[in-house]
């Protein structure tokens, strides 16, 4: 990506920067760009969040995306999904999220729940290798951009896909007014 110090290279070169369910999903790829399209570059664990990515790396943060994982309950029922915003947007869980799950209430799913269930560290959740059967709600701002940068399922590493990839992702919807801007 232009202008960021970010060096990427293609996942399927380099296994060791990503978990095994992020590798899985890349190298069984079939959609509309090569499992090649799928770059993942090595970065300090300690800058692993949005904005000091962002401030680090000179990644412009509409060029980045932050992945929640929710959980939404309507009596007994419990489903599970992935919020993709761009860096320094909160999520509308109240509103437009819990809508979208037809949740009765939605709040962010446990986290030792959703390390076990994704394979990834804190920090670096992205929706590549998530669950097949949980939701994906993308806001329409994060496939602005030719490419978004998002987790790489350790704090060490950052992806760098085709924005249009996300939408052919299992159970992927574009969710609009689920990004909130806040200032950075």
């Amino acid at each position: 990506m232009e202008g960021t110090l970010l060096k990427f290279k293609p996942v399927v070169e380099n296994p060791e920067l990503v978990t095994t369910t992020i590798f899985n999903a890349v190298t069984e790829w079939v959609g509309i760009c090569a499992k090649e399209e799928f770059l993942v570059a090595e970065i300090d664990p300690e800058f692993a969040g949005g904005v000091e990515l962002c401030n680090k790396y000179n990644v412009n943060p509409m060029s980045g995306a932050n992945c929640l994982v929710v959980e939404g309950r309507r009596g007994d029922k419990i489903t599970y999904a992935s919020c993709l915003v761009p860096v320094g947007y909160r999520y509308d869980m109240s509103g437009v999220v819990r809508k979208a799950m037809n949740a009765r209430t939605v709040s962010v799913a446990p986290l030792e729940f959703v390390l076990e269930q994704s394979q990834m560290e804190y920090g670096s959740i992205t929706p590549i290798g998530l669950p097949k059967d949980w939701m994906l709600f993308i806001d329409p701002l994060v496939l602005k951009n030719e490419r978004i940068i998002i987790g790489g399922g350790f704090k060490k590493s950052k992806l760098s896909i085709p924005s249009s990839t996300l939408l052919s992702l299992p159970n992927a919807v574009q969710l609009d007014g689920m990004a909130k801007y806040v200032k950075m």
